[in-house]
């Protein structure tokens, strides 16, 4: 059994109480809404005891500020400085930005770029037409992989034993629905695989369709991720698969030969 003194998982290069710390970290999302340890437990799956303590520690080194009035906790200023600093060392956006942003602007939809992290894709840039209407997503926000074009989009690029080893990690998020979530992303798969792209007709939010790409860098993992899309009513499903996911793959592809040494 388990206890709160285990420092590390069988794989003695892991420290569990780091793992901890970052997955509390990871309970708050992009809206950062303040969250007491009871919640915070519920979301990360460790007691209340263990998560009061990481939580403490947090906010005694910025990353975490307790809100006394409410008893809950928001994200620190020290947390900024890790993303920052990241974001800083991705050469790749500087290029992508205004390649991204010329794109959205022609064909009045979002473009966003992505980074693969756990089981989810963190948006790193996104550019918008000043015409478009769209489901609001900024950097920071957090995509699933099985229901969205982005994410399908990574899951198809991955070995196949590593995309097994990950859907199992996966299936537990959706429930009793997971047998039906799988067999339409193993549809959207084996499309991929074809086609180059990877599209979602409104499976994640209902409103909107969109269409990922991967951007290969020296990795067996794609290092990045391209997404195309918008509200249903104006980027149709045909548009989507005949005119704006060829442009994206050919934007990717562009992005692996002048960004080559970059990721």
């Amino acid at each position: 059994m388990e206890t709160d003194d285990d420092d590390t998982t069988p794989d003695y290069r892991r420290v569990t109480a780091l793992e901890r710390g970052l997955s509390v970290l990871r309970a708050f999302g992009p809206g950062n809404r303040p969250l007491g340890n009871a919640e915070i437990s519920q979301r990360v799956g460790l007691p209340k005891p263990t998560v009061s303590r990481i939580t403490f520690t947090l906010t005694e080194l910025g990353y975490l500020l307790y809100l006394p009035d409410v008893a809950r906790y928001r994200l620190g200023p020290a947390v900024l400085t890790l993303g920052y600093d990241v974001l800083a060392q991705m050469g790749i956006r500087e290029i992508a930005r205004p390649l991204m942003q010329e794109l959205a602007n022609e064909t009045e939809a979002s473009v966003f770029l992505g980074v693969p992290t756990d089981t989810e894709i963190i948006y790193v840039e996104s550019c918008r037409s000043p015409t478009s209407m769209t489901i609001r997503l900024d950097i920071g926000s957090r995509i699933p992989l099985a229901t969205t074009g982005m994410g399908r989009a990574y899951l198809a690029a991955l070995p196949e034993d590593e995309l097994e080893a990950l859907l199992v990690r996966i299936a537990p998020k959706y429930g009793s629905d997971w047998p039906e979530v799988e067999n339409r992303m193993r549809r959207a798969l084996t499309h991929a695989q074809k086609a180059g792209f990877a599209l979602s007709i409104g499976e994640w939010i209902a409103e909107a369709n969109s269409a990922g790409v991967v951007i290969q860098g020296s990795g067996t993992r794609p290092s990045y991720i391209l997404n195309i899309g918008g509200l249903r009513s104006i980027i149709t499903a045909e548009k989507l698969r005949n005119e704006l996911a060829p442009r994206l793959v050919a934007l990717a592809r562009h992005l692996e030969h002048v960004g080559h040494g970059l990721f």
